[in-house]
């Protein structure tokens, strides 16, 4: 094979290298998204540890410091000392501890769970030798786990829809008994004045049986002496 023909084949073997790599979804990764702010002859750094980020899951606020600029800028050796740091949901603080990384010289860790989907951020108040930094820097958004669960746990947002309709429906069950109940505790009251109103009546109106067979008992005694006085008239 000639020298040409040998160039050729390298060349195309590396385009299709390249075409893999970029093409790939298991090629290099993109850079992650941190945010770099300039604080005088500072660079502060702020990201996620892992990203992406889902809810529920242990990750990290990560934050390096280094001194000038550019590729020329100098790891920063102990400079949370006079820093505080918070990370911030809504209007929601916390303070952070964080440690030196054990790898990268500059760069410190905060262990951190997220549990909300949404936009997080650190808040900075102190100095750096000397240098005052103070500010809130985002971090990248946290989406929910959700999305990778399948599949999907009883925790999941569609069945705490679900739960939520289900519990509506017993709520309005429960109500819906409670007023049968009601209902029938006032039929049943009613029931009761009548079969009382009726003892009333049916007792008035035994008494007035009572006085009127007494009646007729005075009476037929009456009329029977009244024969017998007449009878003994006669003789």
């Amino acid at each position: 094979m000639t020298k040409s023909k040998q160039f050729l084949v390298t060349a195309i073997l590396l385009s299709l290298v390249a075409t893999i790599v970029f093409v790939s979804p298991f090629g290099i990764k993109p850079a992650e998204a941190h945010i770099t702010k300039v604080f005088g002859n500072y660079l502060v750094e702020v990201g996620w540890d892992n990203e992406p980020v889902y809810t529920g899951l242990v990750n990290a606020a990560q934050v390096t410091v280094k001194k000038g600029s550019g590729d020329t800028a100098q790891p920063v050796i102990n400079a949370l000392k006079d820093l505080q740091i918070s990370v911030k949901y809504g209007g929601v603080t916390k303070p952070l501890d964080f440690l030196p990384s054990s790898t990268v010289d500059g760069q410190y860790h905060a262990v951190l769970i997220p549990t909300r989907v949404g936009t997080y951020s650190l808040v900075f108040s102190g100095t750096v030798e000397g240098q005052a930094i103070s500010g809130e820097i985002p971090l990248d958004d946290v989406a929910s786990v959700d999305s990778l669960n399948f599949p999907p746990s009883s925790g999941s947002s569609s069945d705490t829809t679900n739960m939520g309709q289900m519990g509506t429906v017993l709520s309005q069950l429960t109500s819906d008994i409670e007023d049968a109940k009601n209902n029938a505790d006032a039929a049943s009251k009613s029931v009761s004045n009548v079969v009382q109103s009726f003892q009333q009546v049916k007792s008035t109106t035994d008494s007035l049986y009572m006085i009127s067979m007494t009646g007729i008992g005075i009476g037929i005694a009456g009329v029977v002496i009244a024969v017998i006085a007449i009878t003994r008239s006669k003789k």
